[in-house]
């Protein structure tokens, strides 16, 4: 289209048109060459097929799946052939779902129409522990849970996209990952989310934030201005780690200087013990702490609030009514950190309950989506499943802001309202 006339940018809407023309090629295709060896075959296109989606153009998300005719045809014997990666408008208009639409495609389908499984063929054996093609000894992994795999795709995994993971975990559909030259059986994904597969509605639009969770008793360490060279936070953490003190969240910045400040948060009753350790720690790599050199400082009647569910990070403005829902109830926050499935602030131990109550509000949490204190995860389980590279970011800082509530809220309102994701 750009070769019509360079100066003018083709719209959104007759793009989607043509995108969604090579998947029906090859849709049509496949169907014909079955058909050609004596099979009962029919190609639909992605609205033939009741993938019904918003106006969102080039990255539309699913509304709905209304598989009454893909249903009927199946009843005939006949085998059905969807194209990926589009779906339509409720006024037919054609629109094209984004960076992993065909896989979104699949376990939406497999979802609405309550299947045993969806099986997803690409070029790797399955989901491996990190990229094969840097990494030539990288192992396949024969099971992951969903939170894990969408961990690993938010950081670059380039196996499966969220968007289909975030479905198979939302609907329990069992999900494998296959090579397409092979017969070894891939991995599988598992999911512990209450099956909801068969209604078809609200595929992508579901609630980002399935569950709320409190620790009470938290203590947070500050390390400022230790020095900035490799290997200071590993010889702080393996420290910590011998002494058998388990550290939760980590959170570092970096100076325009050659220093970086690190804080953590752990149990309080461990806070005297890994003061020590960061002292003795300090002390071993020749950072004086005091008189314009390090810093240690220890704060503890504090409590940790998580709210948690498929694709938070997907869905710029989560994190922001967090924020704006603390501010709002006169809470501070202490620390943030987030990933693809959860978002984590420290706030101060007497409004732990407070903050709680409010999330759980905001975000419509029944009284048995909230967990208090929860045990940690078994020792059984691996402590790393696997290893992603995302070479595709920038860091932004913001320096000097003030300590006092909605100032997250006002930051991280602005940009979920200019549509930017923020790691």
């Amino acid at each position: 289209l750009n070769g019509v006339d360079p100066q003018v940018s083709p719209a959104p809407r007759e793009s989607d048109l043509l995108l969604a023309c090579g998947e029906v090629i090859s849709t049509v295709i496949f169907a014909q060459t079955l058909r050609a060896r004596g099979y009962e075959t029919i190609a639909l296109t992605g609205g033939q097929a009741g993938i019904i989606t918003d106006y969102e153009y080039t990255n539309a998300r699913i509304l709905e799946i209304q598989p009454a005719y893909l249903l009927q045809q199946l009843g005939t014997g006949r085998i059905v052939f969807v194209a990926g990666f589009q779906g339509a408008t409720e006024r037919g208009a054609i629109t094209t779902l984004g960076r992993g639409g065909s896989d979104t495609s699949a376990v939406a389908l497999a979802a609405a129409l309550g299947a045993d499984a969806c099986e997803i063929y690409t070029d790797v054996p399955g989901v491996l522990t990190t990229d094969p093609r840097k990494v030539p000894d990288a192992q396949l992994m024969d099971t992951i849970t969903c939170n894990e795999m969408l961990e690993l795709a938010s950081l670059g995994a380039a196996v499966l996209h969220p968007r289909a993971v975030e479905i198979a975990r939302n609907y329990g559909v069992p999900l494998v990952v296959r090579s397409s030259w092979s017969d070894q059986p891939g991995t599988l994904l598992t999911s512990d989310a209450t099956s909801r597969r068969g209604s078809g509605e609200g595929l992508e639009l579901g609630k980002p934030v399935d569950g709320a969770e409190l620790d009470t008793d938290q203590a947070v360490l500050a390390l400022a201005h230790v020095p900035d060279r490799p290997g200071v936070a590993a010889q702080l953490f393996e420290a910590l780690s011998a002494a058998g003190l388990n550290v939760d969240l980590i959170v570092q910045a970096t100076h325009e200087g050659a220093s970086n400040d690190i804080a953590f948060t752990l149990a309080a009753a461990e806070s005297d013990r890994a003061q020590l350790v960061c002292r003795e720690v300090l002390a071993g790599m020749g950072a004086a702490l005091g008189d314009g050199g390090a810093q240690l400082s220890a704060e503890a009647g504090l409590a940790k609030l998580s709210i948690s569910g498929a694709g938070i990070m997907g869905r710029p403005g989560v994190a922001a009514k967090l924020f704006d829902t603390l501010a709002r109830a006169g809470i501070n926050l202490r620390l943030i950190a987030t990933s693809e499935v959860k978002v984590s602030c420290l706030v101060a131990g007497h409004q732990a309950a407070k903050a709680l109550r409010a999330a759980a509000e905001a975000f419509e949490l029944p009284e048995q989506h909230l967990r208090r204190n929860p045990e940690p995860c078994s020792h059984g389980n691996p402590a790393v499943r696997g290893v992603a590279l995302d070479k595709e970011q920038a860091k932004v800082v913001i320096s000097n802001v003030p300590d006092k509530p909605a100032t997250a809220a006002t930051i991280f309102k602005a940009l979920a309202d200019a549509n930017i994701n923020v790691d």
